[in-house]
């Protein structure tokens, strides 16, 4: 549909690395699922390699294409299609998501009835269509501290003393004060007052960020559980490869860092130490067991050294 003449409501960002196949899914799914609202489908393509440029340029003629020559962070992706938007509202995307019905729909209409929207989620399952949690309180010390002690898989994994809100079937409309980055409707107003995502953040707590400034400066955000979407990624069972799981410990020490101060960012980094420490004797003793020398338990030993070192200082925060 051709838009350069007539005023756009939502403008739709999507940033893809490498994933043809989902983004493809992803592009079929919102031309169903965003019903009559004037749009438009802006996707930053993150240096891929697979062929992702030639099926936009080929199958999607009216989608913005916006080619990264070199691999980017996330936020710092999304910014570049931010920039470039029109629409009243953004709606922030992964590639792999798979909309429901009319779930995009749902969100633009909804959005529009909430006084001082700043972000609006929605709910979100994995592709067996089970809930993928994607609520989250503001991280604290004492959340973390107990993360560090209890890991999630093995104990008290209902607890509402965890940052992410497992507790919580995300059944119902209300304020929280973080969702997930792989759907988020923000108002292009909030962008122009607060700014688009820190690029600080590679990948990781960029929504944690955006999330927080957005709630200092009054705005709400917000969950409904009335549009539904897929996301192919995040998965429990996922297993992230050792230099994304350091990225991702990075972010949460920079987040602490920048909300809460060098002290607090300081106390954050012995609760990693302590965090690593636990799960790196339990993965060790797994090891010398006879039954568990499997490549599995050497990469999560691996992982959890390599944290360790990081929070001790050895490695470098980038």
């Amino acid at each position: 549909m051709d838009m350069s003449n007539q005023c756009i409501d939502l403008s739709v960002s999507i940033v893809n690395t490498n994933n043809r196949a989902l983004l493809e899914r992803c592009l079929d799914t919102i031309a169903t699922s965003i019903c009559d609202i004037p749009h438009e489908i802006i996707v930053v393509d993150n240096a891929s390699t697979d062929g992702s440029l030639d099926l936009l340029r080929s199958k999607y003629a009216s989608v913005i294409t916006i080619a990264n020559e070199t691999r980017d962070g996330y936020g710092r992706s999304h910014n570049r299609a931010i920039q470039a938007a029109r629409g009243k509202y953004v709606l922030i995307l992964n590639e792999d998501m798979e909309m429901l019905g009319d779930a995009v729909a749902q969100m633009y209409r909804i959005a529009q009835s909430i006084p001082d929207l700043g972000v609006l989620g929605c709910r979100i399952l994995n592709p067996d269509r089970s809930l993928q949690h994607s609520c989250f309180k503001d991280p604290t010390l004492l959340s973390e501290l107990f993360e560090a002690l209890f890991p999630y898989t093995l104990a008290f994994r209902q607890s509402p003393l965890r940052s992410k809100m497992h507790y919580w079937p995300h059944d119902a409309a209300r304020d929280v004060d973080i969702v997930l980055g792989c759907c988020m409707l923000v108002p292009r107003s909030v962008f122009q007052e607060i700014g688009a995502f820190d690029p600080d953040f590679y990948i990781y707590s960029e929504e944690h960020d955006f999330c927080k400034r957005a709630r200092n400066r009054g705005f709400r955000v917000f969950f409904t559980p009335v549009a539904e979407m897929i996301h192919f990624g995040g998965q429990t069972t996922k297993r992230m490869s050792l230099a994304m799981a350091l990225i991702q410990v990075e972010s949460r020490l920079r987040y602490f860092r920048k909300h809460r101060g060098r002290l607090t960012a300081f106390v954050f980094r012995a609760i990693l130490v302590l965090g690593a420490g636990v799960r790196l004797t339990g993965w060790a003793i797994l090891f010398v067991s006879r039954h568990r020398r499997d490549r599995s338990v050497s990469e999560r030993l691996s992982e959890y050294l390599a944290s360790l070192r990081f929070a001790l200082g050895i490695l470098h925060s980038r």
